[in-house]
């Protein structure tokens, strides 16, 4: 079976739906400007063509050679796990590309201490700080290079045994200043008629490492 023949051949209208499907998100596609089409008025403008480099180790591309956006990657190393008899082990894991077909969510709140003021309207604002980053990470496990979709939903249960933070690699979480995770939920989804899609949902936090001076007097 061709790729074609598993996501059809408009692949980016059957992720749509297949998103649309897994977790209930509805992209929206303009394959045509809003309203009537015009001609542009070209004349006076003379076109320029400026290559820009591209390096291919930082590049990701899909399996139909095109340019994945925001990759993510979850950084390997070593980790620890409950083993069967649930005793804590160590055990190593490799550097890990999430499916390209994966969305992330992130919500932030502040930490604020409100005091009500007798007598007065509104509140004093007295200490505040800033909560964790909220991450919902979707992610459909479909078929690529190298793994089929049940290897991406195996390798995935894998890295939810972690009992720690992960590393965590994508423009997304380097712009916030999101360097480790932890995953606290695994949600594992299944899509009538398509058993070679697997949607996966993850609820994650970040992690900051935080380092405490002890001083004697």
């Amino acid at each position: 079976m061709t790729d074609k023949e598993i996501l059809g051949i408009d692949n980016r209208v059957v992720l749509g739906q297949l998103f649309k499907l897994a977790f209930g998100t509805t992209p929206i596609y303009m394959p045509f400007p809003i309203g009537k089409p015009q001609e542009v008025d070209m004349s006076g403008y003379k076109a320029e063509l400026k290559e820009e480099p591209v390096y291919k180790d930082v590049v990701r591309q899909s399996i139909y050679g095109t340019p994945v956006v925001f990759p993510i990657m979850f950084r390997g190393g070593t980790f620890k796990k409950y083993d069967d008899k649930g005793k804590i082990i160590d055990f190593s894991m490799s550097d890990f590309w999430l499916p390209d077909a994966t969305m992330v969510d992130f919500s932030r709140a502040k930490n604020i201490v409100k005091t009500n003021v007798l007598g007065s309207n509104g509140t004093v604002k007295e200490i505040y700080g800033f909560d964790d980053w909220n991450i919902r990470i979707r992610a459909l496990c479909i078929k690529g290079r190298d793994m089929t979709a049940r290897d991406f939903e195996k390798h995935l249960t894998e890295w939810f045994q972690i009992t720690g933070s992960i590393g965590v690699q994508g423009s997304l979480f380097l712009e916030k200043g999101i360097t480790s995770i932890v995953l606290e939920d695994m949600d594992i989804k299944s899509i009538t008629g398509s058993p070679d899609v697997i949607p996966i949902e993850f609820q994650a936090v970040s992690d900051e490492a935080i380092e405490l001076q002890i001083t004697k007097r």
